[in-house]
C-alpha cells in the first residue's frame, strides 16, 4: 500500500519509563510486504475528543503500477525514497510521468460491491474508479472484528478479516519539530498488542500524490516509539524539497492487517486507526 497511504519508531524500557531523544531505542523490525491490491478501513479520533470520522478506501490493481520514485535500502526500520524527475510535456489523467516518459497506469478493478461488517453494524461500497466511502463518526470500535467480503467479478470473490486497532496516544506531540541536525521520535503509549504503526513523512514540494521525498518507518506498537535515522532526517528537511509546507500532512498508522492471495492477486487488508503529524521544517 504505498502512500496510501499510505504513511518513525522505536522505544519503551521494560519498565515503560520515559525515554529521552538522545536515548538508544532498539532497531524496529519493519513489515514493507505491501501488496498492490488493497483495502483499507481506517479510522480517526478527534484530539479535542470531538468525535471521528470513517474511510473506507480500496484499489484492486492486477499489477503493480509505475512507481516514479528511488527507494532506498532501510535503515533501522525507515527506507527514504526520492522522487525521480517528471519532465513530461503532459501526460493522461491515467498516465503518470517517469523521468520523460509517461508511463499508463494498471486498470483498477473491480471484485463487485465490498461489504465491512462488524460489532453489529456494517458498510457496503460499490466499485467506481475504485473503492471509496468517507463518513463523520466512527461506527467501529477499537477491539470489533471485522469481515471485509466481495462477490467477485473481474477479481474473484475473497473475505478478510481483522480487528480494529486502538486509538493511538501520541506522546509530547507539541514538542516535535522538523529540523535539520535535531532527532525525530514519535512516541506513543504501547497499549496495542499484535497491531503495528506505520509513519509516512511526505515532503510537500510539487503537486498531486507524487511527493518530492517519502521517508517510511513501520514498527511493532510494542516499541511504543519511531526515531528517524538522523541522516535521513537531514536530507528531508533540507528547504530543496519543501514549497509551502502546508499541502501535505505527515500520517501515523497503528494497522492490523490480513493477506490472502485471490486468484492470483495478493489482496490486503489494512485496518487502521490514523492521526495526522504537522510538521514542516524551520524556515
Amino acid at each position: 500500500m504505498r502512500t496510501l497511504a499510505l504513511l518513525l519508531i522505536l522505544l519503551a524500557g521494560c519498565d515503560g519509563a520515559a525515554v529521552g531523544p538522545d536515548a538508544a531505542i532498539p532497531d524496529p523490525e519493519p513489515d514493507f510486504d505491501d501488496t498492490t491490491a488493497w483495502i483499507e478501513v481506517a479510522a480517526r479520533t478527534y484530539s479535542d475528543g470531538s468525535g471521528g470520522d470513517l474511510r473506507i478506501d480500496g484499489r484492486l490493481l492486477t499489477e503493480a503500477p509505475p512507481w516514479p520514485y528511488d527507494v532506498e535500502e532501510v535503515v533501522d526500520g525507515c527506507r527514504y525514497s526520492t522522487r525521480l524527475p517528471m519532465t513530461c510535456a503532459q501526460c493522461d489523467v491515467d498516465e503518470v510521468c517517469v523521468d520523460t516518459t509517461c508511463v499508463a497506469l494498471p486498470a483498477v478493478r473491480s471484485a463487485g460491491p465490498i461489504t465491512v461488517t462488524g460489532g453489529g453494524d456494517s458498510r457496503t461500497v460499490t466499485h467506481d474508479t475504485g473503492y471509496q466511502l468517507y463518513e463523520t463518526g466512527v461506527p467501529f470500535a477499537p477491539g470489533v472484528a471485522l469481515t471485509v467480503s466481495a462477490p467477485g467479478d473481474e477479481v474473484d470473490a475473497f473475505e478478510l478479516t481483522g480487528t480494529t486497532p486502538a486509538a493511538i496516544e501520541l506522546l509530547d506531540r507539541d514538542q516535535l519539530q522538523l529540523r535539520v541536525g535535531d532527532p525525530l521520535v514519535i512516541r506513543w503509549t504501547p497499549d496495542d498488542p499484535g497491531s503495528r504503526v506505520r509513519l509516512t513523512l511526505g515532503a510537500d514540494l510539487g503537486h498531486a500524490q507524487y511527493r518530492a521525498a517519502l521517508i517510511e518507518c513501520d514498527a511493532p506498537d510494542e516499541h511504543g516509539a519511531i526515531a528517524v535515522p538522523q541522516a535521513m532526517l537531514d536530507r528531508f528537511a533540507d528547504g530543496a524539497n519543501w514549497g509551502c509546507g502546508d499541502c501535505y500532512p505527515h500520517e501515523l498508522r497503528r494497522y492490523r492487517r490480513d493477506r490472502a492471495t485471490v486468484g492470483a492477486v495478493p489482496v490486503s487488508l489494512w485496518v487502521t486507526e490514523v492521526t495526522s503529524l504537522y510538521l514542516i521544517p524551520e524556515r
